[in-house]
C-alpha cells in the first residue's frame, strides 16, 4: 500500500512540475512579446521594467550597451524600431532562467539610417520576485543570401 502511494505521489509531482514548466514557458513568451512591443512603441518605462538592472544588449554589429545606454538611445530617438519579427523561436527553461533563441528580422532607424538586419538571437531571461526580466540579448547578423 505504501509503495502505491509513493508512486502516486511521484506521478502527481511530475504532473505538477510539467504544468509549472508550461506556465513558465508561457510567461517567458509573454515577457518576450511585451519587450518587443515596448521597444517598437519606444515605451522606455515599460521596457525598463522588463530588463534587469545589469542587462547587457549586444547588437549584431557587436556593439555592447548597458541597460541605461540602450534605454537612453531609444528615448533620444537614436533607435527607432519600426518592426521586430521573430521566427523559429525556442524557449529552454533552466529553473529561474530561460533561454530564448531564434531568428529575428528588424526594421530600425539607427542614428538616422534605416536598416533591416536579419539576425540569429539569444536572450537570457531570469525570474526575479515572480516576474521574468531580460538579463542579456546577444545577436549575430546572418550573411546575405548568395545570388
Amino acid at each position: 500500500m505504501t509503495r502505491r502511494y509513493a508512486v502516486l505521489g511521484l506521478a502527481v509531482t511530475l504532473v505538477a512540475l510539467a504544468g509549472a514548466a508550461r506556465a513558465n514557458e508561457a510567461e517567458v513568451k509573454a515577457a518576450h512579446a511585451a519587450r518587443i512591443a515596448a521597444t517598437i512603441k519606444g515605451d522606455v518605462p515599460a521596457l525598463g521594467a522588463l530588463l534587469t538592472d545589469d542587462m547587457t544588449y549586444t547588437h549584431g554589429s557587436a556593439k555592447l550597451e548597458t541597460k541605461q545606454e540602450f534605454l537612453d538611445l531609444i528615448k533620444s530617438g537614436y533607435y527607432q524600431y519600426k518592426a521586430i519579427v521573430t521566427k523559429d523561436e525556442t524557449v529552454r527553461l533552466h529553473g529561474d532562467a530561460a533561454l530564448v533563441s531564434g531568428i529575428v528580422e528588424v526594421d530600425v532607424i539607427s542614428n538616422g539610417q534605416p536598416a533591416q538586419p536579419k539576425l540569429r538571437f539569444l536572450e537570457v531571461w531570469v525570474k526575479r520576485a515572480g516576474k521574468w526580466q531580460l538579463a542579456a540579448w546577444q545577436s549575430t547578423r546572418l550573411p546575405a543570401p548568395t545570388p
